[in-house]
C-alpha cells in the first residue's frame, strides 16, 4: 500500500483495541464525534491509531454514520519501543487551569505515570479522574508519543514512601542532591509539594525515609508546575 503524503498530518487516536494488519476498528462515541463534527473527516480518509502496545498504524475510515463508525487497519507504521526507564511524578494537586498545564507538559516530556497527593496544604482536594485521563490520552496524541501514562488514585502523602522506586522529594529551602547528578538511565519518581510547601512535620517524615531523597532545584522557588517539568526535562 503506497502511503499518503504528509502522514504526520493525519488525524492520531488512541484505542484500547488490539491493533493488527486488517483489523476493524471501532470508534467510540467521542471519536466519532471528533471525527464526523469537529475534523468534517469522510469515509476513505486516513488516520492512525495506537493503544500502547502494538505500535501506530495507518488505518481508512470505512464507516461513519450519525451512531456509528469505524476504520479498517492497513499497516504498521511505527513498531512499539522497547520499555524505557520510569519516570513516576507524585504531586499535590492545583487549581485547574495550572494542573491542565501540568499534566500536559508531564505528558509531552515522557512522564510514565502521575499520582496525585495529599498534602496539609493541598488546596485542591478532590480530583476528576475521567477528566484527567481524557487529558493524558488526548496530550498523548498529540505530542505522538506511542504509550499513555498511567493515572494513579489520589492518595495520602504517608502512602507515597516506602515504594521501590527511588523517591526524589523536591523540598523549598533545603539541601538537596543536584538534578544534574541523576543520570537517565534508571527509573526514578517524583514528589512536588503544594502551594507553600511541605509542612515541617512533612518534610521531617520525608527525610527520615530510607527510600526518599531531597532534590534541588536550585535557589529559586519555582510552581509546582514549573518544578514538575524542571524534574522531568533535566533526567532525559
Amino acid at each position: 500500500m503506497t502511503l499518503p503524503e504528509n502522514i504526520h498530518k493525519l488525524p492520531r487516536l488512541f484505542t484500547e483495541q488490539t491493533l493488527s494488519e486488517h483489523k476493524d476498528i471501532i470508534f467510540s462515541s467521542s471519536q466519532l464525534h471528533y471525527l464526523k463534527n469537529v475534523l468534517r473527516q469522510n469515509e476513505g480518509n486516513f488516520l492512525r491509531f495506537f493503544n500502547g502496545r502494538d505500535g501506530e498504524f495507518l488505518a481508512a475510515i470505512t464507516m461513519l454514520s450519525k451512531k456509528d463508525g469505524q476504520a479498517k487497519l492497513a499497516q504498521c507504521i511505527k513498531p512499539q519501543p522497547a520499555i524505557g526507564p520510569a519516570r513516576a511524578l507524585y504531586f499535590a494537586p492545583i487549581k485547574k487551569n495550572r494542573m491542565d498545564f501540568l499534566i500536559e507538559k508531564a505528558v509531552e516530556l515522557g512522564v510514565t505515570s502521575l499520582h496525585p497527593v495529599l498534602t496539609a496544604r493541598t488546596e485542591t482536594r478532590k480530583i476528576n479522574e475521567e477528566r484527567l485521563q481524557a487529558q493524558i490520552i488526548e496530550a498523548a496524541e498529540q505530542c505522538e508519543r506511542l504509550t499513555v501514562p498511567a493515572l494513579a488514585p489520589l492518595t495520602k502523602l504517608e502512602n507515597v514512601i516506602g515504594k521501590k522506586t527511588p523517591l526524589y522529594a523536591c523540598i523549598e529551602r533545603a539541601e538537596g542532591m543536584s538534578l544534574r547528578s541523576l543520570g537517565p538511565a534508571k527509573d526514578a519518581a517524583f514528589l512536588i509539594g503544594p502551594e507553600g510547601g511541605f509542612t515541617p512535620d512533612e518534610i521531617e517524615m520525608l527525610v527520615k525515609a530510607p527510600p526518599v531523597t531531597a532534590l534541588s532545584l536550585g535557589e529559586n522557588i519555582l510552581r509546582a508546575e514549573t518544578a514538575a517539568i524542571k524534574c522531568l526535562a533535566g533526567c532525559l
